[in-house]
């Protein structure tokens, strides 16, 4: 894909796509600290972006247009709530792994990680921006996520991603 059809049509996929694996939190129900990184029990973080639209770089390692191995990178910051101010960054990777009817409808194989003050956690999965909900892996961590796993569902209509951390 050449740089310039990238900038009109990766903006929408990623944006969707960091907001799958990147925000900020909520700990849903109890009222827990995302930064507390509590590991005796389940619980719930609510993510939310703070971009609407995420600086992105795209690199076309194949024929102009949509093709396998291309790859799209992102960063950006994550906050509690909407147009909340931002308490971590979330940084990453996607690479197209099967090219569908557009990019929206097209799988990308993604690893990205959330930093927050108390730790990183680490995201990983495959993503395909249409899909009105899906879920990644949670696979570890560092800090007080060390030892974290779980899975990460994404809903991408609502710009949402709920963090299920487990024992």
């Amino acid at each position: 894909m050449t740089r310039n059809h990238a900038r009109r049509v990766l903006p929408a996929l990623l944006a969707i796509g960091a907001l799958a694996l990147g925000a900020a939190a909520y700990a849903s129900g109890s009222g827990t600290n995302v930064d507390a990184g509590r590991h005796g029990s389940d619980r719930t973080i609510r993510l939310v972006e703070t971009s609407a639209v995420p600086p992105l770089t795209v690199i076309d390692l194949d024929k102009p247009g949509l093709s396998p191995g291309d790859h799209v990178v992102v960063k950006d910051g994550v906050a509690r709530k909407a147009g909340g101010p931002a308490v971590g960054v979330l940084r990453q990777e996607c690479t197209l792994i099967e090219v569908g009817a557009g990019l929206a409808t097209s799988t990308f194989e993604c690893s990205g990680s959330i930093a927050l003050s108390a730790g990183t956690l680490i995201i990983q999965g495959p993503f395909v921006p249409a899909a009105p909900e899906q879920s990644q892996a949670v696979t570890g961590g560092t800090g007080a996520f060390r030892a974290a796993r779980g899975d990460a569902i994404v809903r991408a209509e609502d710009d949402q991603i709920d963090v299920r951390l487990v024992r």
